[in-house]
């Protein structure tokens, strides 16, 4: 029986070297092998746990990077990142007896969270996100004098802060949130929807960047003067959506699909025509960009199909 003449590794099976080799890269550092903690490296780890236990740390994150010089120190070593250490160094403490803290939110957090629900309802904030960037930034402030033995400060993500203000504003009844549409508002979005149907605007996602610029300036005058109410602070997709509805409401055609008028058609020819290291799909993003730049609202789908009629019209030319 004649062989096939094919490898082992040609046919789907490895050899030991070639597995060996497989956990490895060009610099020879082990990527895809798992170093369990041994019993020698728990003690030290356990050393730090207590010491996070007892607030000699702020949090298992600061005690990593001793922890990691204390176990470069051993004589059978395994190279860890930080963030593993730490992640030991929480599961131990854990073990040990320490009590979750991350979830319960202080005090001194809650006074922090109604003044800034507060200043949100008062128009200090345009939205809710800027006073929990401002919530987080000033904790880390408050992190930098923390004192060994003190009562650990957690850490807190952008999300979980929006969470906690849009309680406290529940609870405390403000006023603030979702905001009706003012008939001011409605007046510029109405003025840039005759602008679109009059078709000085080349799509509808031109005009909403034109009317959130005219918003933005209504805004900063209400900052100015409280008198004349508070900041609305609309987002570009609020602004979009709202002027599409109005703009169904007022019978303005919104058509589905739009021919390529023949400006679009010579920019995708001049994109067409690029293919030296450059496939259709990079090209149909290098339109799109283009496009959206000069005001014009089209998908990559679109694009794409147009670069490839644009090569087939000049193919049929040539």
């Amino acid at each position: 029986m004649q062989s096939s003449g094919r490898s082992a590794g040609s046919r789907g099976r490895r050899t030991p070297e070639q597995r060996r080799h497989q956990t490895r890269t060009k610099s020879d550092k082990i990527v895809k092998r798992r170093v369990y903690w041994t019993p020698a490296e728990d003690r030290v780890v356990d050393r730090f746990a207590q010491a996070v236990i007892r607030h000699e740390y702020r949090d298992a994150t600061v005690a990593a990077a001793d922890c990691d010089r204390a176990l470069a120190r051993l004589r059978a070593y395994h190279a860890r990142t930080i963030r593993t250490t730490a992640a030991r160094i929480g599961e131990r403490a854990l073990a040990l007896g320490r009590k979750k803290i991350h979830v319960i939110w202080t005090p001194e957090e809650w006074r922090l969270l109604k003044e800034l629900a507060r200043k949100v309802s008062s128009g200090g904030f345009h939205e809710v996100r800027q006073a929990a960037c401002a919530f987080a930034a000033e904790m880390k402030r408050r992190r930098k004098g923390w004192a060994p033995g003190a009562r650990p400060i957690p850490l807190r993500t952008i999300a979980a802060i929006d969470r906690k203000l849009r309680q406290v504003a529940k609870e405390a009844d403000l006023a603030w949130g979702f905001r009706d549409w003012s008939p001011g508002e409605d007046r510029v979005v109405d003025r840039f929807i005759g602008r679109y149907a009059d078709g000085r605007y080349r799509s509808l996602r031109s005009a909403a960047r034109g009317c959130q610029a005219v918003l933005k300036r209504l805004d900063a005058a209400r900052q100015r003067h409280p008198s004349r109410g508070r900041p609305h602070g609309r987002s570009f997709s609020a602004i979009k959506q709202h002027l599409r509805e109005r703009a169904v409401k007022r019978g303005v055609p919104m058509p589905l699909f739009r021919r390529w008028t023949d400006a679009e058609q010579r920019i995708a020819a001049r994109h067409a025509g690029r293919r030296s290291g450059h496939d259709k799909l990079t090209r149909a993003a290098a339109l799109q960009r283009e496009l959206s730049h000069l005001g014009y609202e089209r998908t990559l789908e679109a694009c794409h199909a147009e670069v490839k009629r644009a090569g087939l019209r000049a193919a049929a030319v040539r």
